[in-house]
């Protein structure tokens, strides 16, 4: 294989997707980048019959894919569409997971990088209020655990967020160096999390 045509660092971004199109899974499945199958029109070895594969597993429904639809003139999504119309006009996308686990049943071994590096483990970000609010959450529990566990970090009845915090800025710098960026306002963010989220804990944790 050509050295120019082959994924590299892109992996990590189709890691991202929880869907893909068939052209596109088809040609990392082959070992190229998208972007490059113009060049090499369309066509790798195994690539048509890699294509009838995927193919017949979606028409035989062994695939889920999503019908990506398309707008009407008044401005509504059509979806329903046949498979082979949604083939044809390139606006099927196939289901990652449902993809993977295809792989995994073929009776032989086929693990494209794509789908198989395990040494990548992306951690899907999730820029949604609710994943922010879910990690305020778990400061808070984790501040009212260490109060219970230490007296040290008790002010009161309430976890003490300044002692917590130098503890986590002392142990930062032992396990990382001495770059605290990011950890030496810690104890602010935990304060906040307190103030948001400590009614919302059962009582075991406030009465301890």
């Amino acid at each position: 294989m050509n050295k120019s045509t082959a994924p590299t660092n892109c992996l990590r971004y189709w890691d991202l997707a929880d869907h893909i199109r068939i052209n596109d899974a088809i040609a990392l499945w082959c070992g190229v980048e998208p972007a490059h199958l113009t060049s090499l029109n369309f066509e790798t070895q195994c690539m048509s019959a890699k294509r009838a594969a995927l193919v017949a597993a979606l028409r035989s429904e062994r695939l889920e894919y999503e019908d990506l639809g398309i707008v009407t003139a008044r401005g509504q999504v059509f979806k329903g569409a046949p498979i082979d119309e949604l083939l044809d006009k390139d606006r099927l996308v196939i289901n990652k997971a449902s993809l993977r686990r295809w792989f995994e049943q073929l009776p032989f071994e086929d693990r494209p990088a794509f789908l198989f590096d395990e040494a990548r483990q992306a951690v899907l970000p999730d820029g949604s209020d609710a994943a922010e609010m879910n990690s305020l959450k778990a400061i808070a529990v984790m501040g009212h655990l260490l109060a219970i566990s230490a007296g040290k970090y008790r002010a009161g009845e309430r976890p003490n967020a300044q002692a917590i915090g130098e503890s986590v800025n002392e142990a930062a710098q032992a396990f990382f160096g001495s770059d605290l960026r990011g950890y030496a306002s810690f104890h602010k963010k935990l304060g906040s999390a307190l103030r948001n989220f400590s009614d919302e804990l059962p009582a075991r944790f406030r009465e301890n």
